[in-house]
């Protein structure tokens, strides 16, 4: 689909494993913003994402959007059905999560509205295999999108051991 902002083409699509590469980039990215230093980082990260995303595609129903503008790559998205880590006794019609990660902008192309297609995307892949519910964290710098987008704040409580 696409849409002229501020005289710019900018098209969202369904990647392929093609584009694998690109969503390990991004999802790499995001971590490097987060201000991770590089010796907390496993040496073999980009391994790691790319067998997390075969293993998601294969069981979990897998979707990555890319966003370009003017044919250049802009943005990514990936979102999945999420694995409950307790047993879930609830029949999925009626509850299952759905889990969007990995939600980046290139910084030269943000603040076109591309967050947002990238998510409404996501959501509407969530529905489509099913989810009754879209969850994800969020950064502070996305909770406003994710907000305008119809995210509710949840509670979770992390201790440090």
């Amino acid at each position: 689909m696409k849409q002229p902002s501020v005289g710019r083409a900018i098209e969202i699509r369904k990647a392929t494993a093609v584009a694998d590469d690109i969503l390990v980039q991004h999802y790499l990215a995001l971590w490097e913003s987060y201000g991770t230093p590089d010796d907390q980082m496993q040496p073999d990260a980009t391994a790691r994402v790319l067998a997390f995303i075969q293993d998601a595609r294969k069981h979990r129903g897998l979707a990555v959007f890319i966003a370009t503008v003017d044919g250049d790559v802009a943005g990514s998205i990936a979102c999945q059905r999420h694995i409950s880590p307790y047993p879930d006794v609830v029949m999925p019609v009626h509850r299952q999560y759905g889990y969007i990660w990995s939600v980046y902008v290139e910084p030269a192309h943000r603040r076109l509205g591309i967050a947002r297609r990238l998510v409404d995307q996501a959501l509407d892949h969530l529905r489509s295999i099913g989810c009754t519910t879209a969850v994800l964290h969020s950064s502070e710098a996305g909770e406003m999108l994710y907000e305008q987008a119809g995210f509710k704040l949840a509670k979770e409580m992390r201790r440090a051991l």
